[in-house]
């Protein structure tokens, strides 16, 4: 597969980054960064060396998964590791296979295909995450910080699905190998010499740059207006629940109300009977999911995580909202705010504020009318769906 070829104009932006980097290397911030790499690097390869893999036992591989920073979307990782992994696979499969992925015969598209279809519960962050620090010198590092960073730094040389979907296959996934590589290479005057270099400058880009970038305090986000008048209008909180409950069920996601908010009614009907989920579902620890149940809607996918998770401001301060919210920083989720549109404002200036500017791809804001017509599209086509198809 050839490689392709950055612009020279793309090229200039990586070295204008990389020299900033360099003086960032020498900071204790860092160091301490790199030496986390460095330790991780260590850990994996001594843990899924071909002797250890060959020995393992089924706690140690828990130990292991539960080391990767993929697993950290995952509040309560030894259900997961029961429940996820080693219950629908079996240790010995999955062994079997972790061995065939990292030193079995054959090309890695045709190994990462065969290791999904044979083990569930891998995504592509865990398994690029395993290669990666295995082989730094072969395998990059494929989650949210190279998703995040290589638009912002503009270089689109991968499709546009790939920055907003997960990967899904062996071939995908050696395409993002193949473009960092061109990356990585185009570097190495500024010591980056393997995957974990760049991922270290990635993770550089995507913490202490991106948030910073110039211009960025106080922008205000250009509003499409809607083209057509709206049949539904949302006035208040209640109705922004209801319709963000309806509209989860009809998008095929388990819906769930702050437990405050159950007994509220809104066009007739109370608020707890709209929503599919009377009580959370145990995704977490019991402290995750005490943070949970505070939060006005959560949309959760058939997995039983959280995807989408809403906070409703009416009047109240946002800031309180998105407190609330980043109390499951850790939990694999998208956050929204849902209020009137002329509160955005207020919600892009504390997006530039610590600690919100190092999540700012977390956060969206939805105004009223951006939801209600969201709700008028989604709804023929679910109605349709039912016709034709006789599914809910």
């Amino acid at each position: 597969m050839a490689l392709p070829e950055l612009s020279m104009e793309q090229i200039e932006t990586l070295r204008r980054y990389a020299e900033e980097f360099k003086e960032w290397l020498k900071t204790p911030e860092g160091q301490a960064d790199v030496k986390e790499h460095r330790d991780h690097e260590k850990y994996l390869k001594e843990k899924l060396s071909p002797q250890n893999l060959e020995k393992m036992t089924s706690d140690e591989f828990r130990e292991v998964y539960k080391t990767l920073w993929a697993s950290n979307i995952w509040g309560n990782k030894d259900w997961y590791v029961d429940n996820k992994l080693l219950k629908p696979n079996g240790f010995e499969t999955i062994k079997r296979e972790l061995k065939k992925l990292l030193y079995g015969p054959g090309e890695i598209d045709t190994k990462y295909d065969e290791f999904r279809r044979n083990v569930k519960g891998f995504g592509p962050s865990s398994i690029s995450e395993v290669l990666h620090f295995v082989f730094p010198e072969k395998y990059c590092l494929w989650n949210e910080k190279p998703k995040s960073v290589l638009p912002f730094l503009g270089l689109t040389l991968l499709p546009d699905r790939f920055f907003k979907y997960q990967i899904t296959s062996g071939s995908e996934y050696l395409q993002c190998v193949n473009v960092l590589k061109v990356i990585k290479n185009t570097l190495r005057d500024y010591g980056i010499i393997d995957f974990i270099d760049l991922d270290v400058f990635f993770w550089h880009i995507y913490s202490d740059v991106m948030p910073a970038k110039p211009g960025e305090v106080g922008k205000k986000v250009k509003v499409v207006p809607l083209v057509k008048p709206m049949k539904v209008r949302i006035l208040d909180h209640d109705g922004a629940e209801f319709y963000l409950l309806e509209l989860g069920r009809m998008l095929g996601f388990l819906t769930y109300v702050a437990s405050r908010d159950q007994a509220k009614i809104f066009n007739g009907r109370r608020l707890g009977d709209v929503a599919l989920l009377k009580e959370i579902p145990p995704f977490a620890g019991e402290r995750d999911l005490n943070s949970a149940r505070e939060i006005d809607v959560i949309w959760f996918g058939e997995d039983e995580n959280p995807k989408y998770c809403f906070e409703v401001e009416h009047t109240m301060d946002i800031l309180r909202s998105l407190n609330r919210l980043a109390q499951l920083q850790h939990i694999y989720a998208k956050f929204f705010i849902v209020a009137p549109e002329e509160r955005r404002s207020k919600f892009e200036i504390e997006m530039q504020k610590y600690p919100y500017r190092r999540m700012r791809n977390r956060y969206r804001f939805i105004s009223y009318d951006e939801l209600a017509s969201l709700f008028e599209a989604a709804r023929p086509f679910h109605e349709l769906k039912i016709k034709l198809l006789g599914e809910e």
